[in-house]
Parts: structure tokens; C-alpha cells; sequence
């Protein structure tokens, strides 16, 4: 069943995040840093409207996903080609992620080449974000500017993720600055007060891995689709090994491609009985979802061949708090 493994890559770990207290009075010497105009068109308009206004627009969604944060996305896939999930809580759009060159997203576009984007936005390392809560600075290293940066737009916030191998935006997310702080996806320094963070219990938990597997799939897909590759079909078998991979490394505090119980991937596949020609895997952690989770595959170089691949024709993901796993395999050709 197993003729070749394509896996020559290193476990993925997500950006450090830290999150400091301001002890030594800095943010008295920060300045808020001047955003950029609101975008009048485009998906950013439904960012604090009812979610009686996504209906109108877009009709029902696709499906409504539990996330690790307190909102739901409401998920609306056009396979293959766009995809958009809104964050949602009490009933308000408070964030949104797109992929899919065609969708609007102004003041950008999907797409757009970064040199552009840096004709008309102001891109700072710090991002300082003033409340009625508190002070909060947001720092972005040198991956973080290559990679994702964050920009105000008025009172939301973009941040961008571009494909460091093209100098392209790939995708984008858009919140308001309440979903900003809460989720923290860069360094933060803060004064005031943070909201406390509820972890989620072990059903909610079920179900936010159960979304982060299905969103992967959606957008590992599209950027397929987008870099002239095949997309690829589910395969449910594939996906339980993935699954059984994270749940593994994250309940023995593990991070490698190798387990010493269920030995190689080679070993994980052969066990489920998965019929294949080639397989390879990816894997990563300490990802706040399953969307940053797919850029940083993307721009990392071996992890980016795996997602890419020409030869594979199925996948399965397998997520576990904050551990993520794909399966890629190429199925034997019918006789």
C-alpha cells in the first residue's frame, strides 16, 4: 500500500504571542497609530451590522461553526472558488476571513501584489489600540511584516496575509478592535484590563476541532485551485489518522511527525488500512484557528510543497486544541 512519503519538512509552531503588562508606563509614550479610512465597499462593511444584513446579502449560511473565541463563524463556500466565514456574537458581525480572488475586499484586492499594497497603507511594527478598557500595542516581527501585517482602517483592523514566495495577498481578515485584543495574534503589550479568557469545555471543544478540520479543507482547496493545482477530495479514513495524530501530541506533549506509539505516518495509514500511492503530512500548533494555521504552511517551504503537490488526490485533517494535522495521499489507480 505504501510506495513513497513525502514529508521532508520540520513541525510548524505557530508565532510567539506573548502578552505583557505594561508595569513600566510605555504606552504612555505610544501614540495611537493613525489608521487609514474605513472602507466604504466591499465585504469590511458588514463588520458591527446585524446579521440580518449577511441574510440579505448572502442568504443562509452554508453552516454555523463554534470558534475558540467567544463568537460563531457563519460560513458561506463557494467550493473551490470563494470562501468567507463571519464572526458573529450576539448577533453583530464583529470579524470576517476571505479567500478567493474574486471577492471584494476593498481597500484591497486578493491577489494584489505586495509592492502596490504599500503604495497606499501605512505599515507599521506597532499597533497601539486605545479603549474604554485599556491601552493595548500590538508588535509585529519581521515574519509578522513578511507575512501578515495589521492595519487600521478607521475603527477595524485588516490583517493581511500575504504568500512571502509570490509577494501576493492570499487572504484577508477583518475585526473590530474588542475581537482584536481578545484573540491577540501578534505580541501584545497592554494597560488596563484584559477580558477573561473562559477555555472552552470538552464538547465545545468537540465541535471548534470538527470546524477548524472543515475550514482547512475548504481553504487548503482554494489555494490549490489558485496555484493551477487539482483540489482534492475528502477522505474520512485519512482524516482519523490525522485526527488520532493531533489528539496524541497534544495528551503526550509531544510535537514530531514520529510517534513513538503509532510510529511513522507510513505506520498511522497502514493500521487504518488506507490504500495509497504516496502520502505526505503536515503539522503545526500554538495557531489560533485553522485559517492561520494554513498561511503558515503556505510560507514555509516544505510544508508549502506538501499543500501544493500535483500528485496527491485526497486529504484528511485532524484538529485537537490548537494542534493541527494534514494527511495528503495519492489513491491507487483502479485497475
Amino acid at each position: 500500500m505504501y510506495q513513497d512519503q513525502k514529508q521532508e519538512n520540520e513541525p510548524l509552531k505557530g508565532p510567539d504571542v506573548q502578552t505583557l503588562e505594561d508595569k513600566d508606563d510605555q504606552l504612555d509614550q505610544s501614540t495611537e497609530t493613525p489608521p487609514g479610512e474605513r472602507p466604504k465597499t466591499g465585504l469590511s462593511v458588514y463588520i458591527g451590522k446585524n446579521v440580518s444584513e449577511i441574510k440579505k446579502e448572502f442568504g443562509e449560511p452554508d453552516r454555523i461553526d463554534d470558534s475558540a473565541f467567544n463568537y460563531d463563524w457563519w460560513v458561506y463556500n463557494v467550493p473551490d472558488t470563494e470562501y468567507i466565514q463571519f464572526g458573529v456574537r450576539d448577533k453583530k458581525v464583529v470579524s470576517l476571513y476571505a479567500i478567493g480572488n474574486g471577492l471584494d475586499v476593498a481597500p484591497y484586492k486578493l491577489g494584489q501584489k505586495l509592492e502596490d499594497i504599500y503604495r497606499f497603507t501605512i505599515v507599521d511594527s506597532e499597533i497601539v489600540v486605545k479603549s474604554d478598557s485599556g491601552s493595548y500595542q500590538f508588535e509585529l516581527n519581521e515574519e509578522d511584516l513578511n507575512t501578515r501585517l495589521l492595519v487600521p482602517l478607521g475603527d477595524l483592523y485588516a490583517q493581511l496575509y500575504l504568500d512571502k514566495f509570490t509577494g501576493e495577498l492570499s487572504s484577508i481578515r477583518f475585526m473590530d478592535s474588542e475581537t482584536l485584543v481578545a484573540m491577540h495574534p501578534y505580541e501584545m503589550m497592554y494597560r488596563g484590563e484584559l477580558a477573561e479568557e473562559v477555555p472552552p469545555s470538552e464538547e465545545e471543544w468537540a465541535n471548534v476541532n470538527e470546524a477548524n478540520e472543515k475550514q482547512i479543507y475548504a481553504i487548503t482547496n482554494i489555494m490549490r485551485k489558485q496555484y493551477g493545482e487539482s483540489t482534492l477530495q475528502w477522505d474520512e479514513t485519512t482524516a482519523n489518522a490525522a485526527r488520532g495524530h493531533s489528539r496524541e501530541m497534544h495528551d503526550k506533549n509531544y510535537f514530531s511527525h514520529e510517534s513513538d506509539a503509532m510510529g511513522s505516518l507510513q505506520d498511522r495509514l497502514d493500521k487504518l488500512g488506507v490504500p495509497y500511492q504516496t502520502a505526505g503530512e503536515n503539522i503545526a500548533s500554538q495557531y489560533l484557528d485553522g485559517p492561520e494555521a494554513v498561511h503558515g504552511w503556505l510560507n514555509s517551504d516544505g510544508h508549502r510543497k506538501i499543500l501544493l503537490d500535483k500528485a496527491f488526490t485526497h486529504i484528511g485533517v485532524g484538529v485537537y486544541k490548537g494542534y493541527y494535522t494534514q494527511n495528503f495521499i495519492k489513491k491507487p489507480d483502479l485497475p
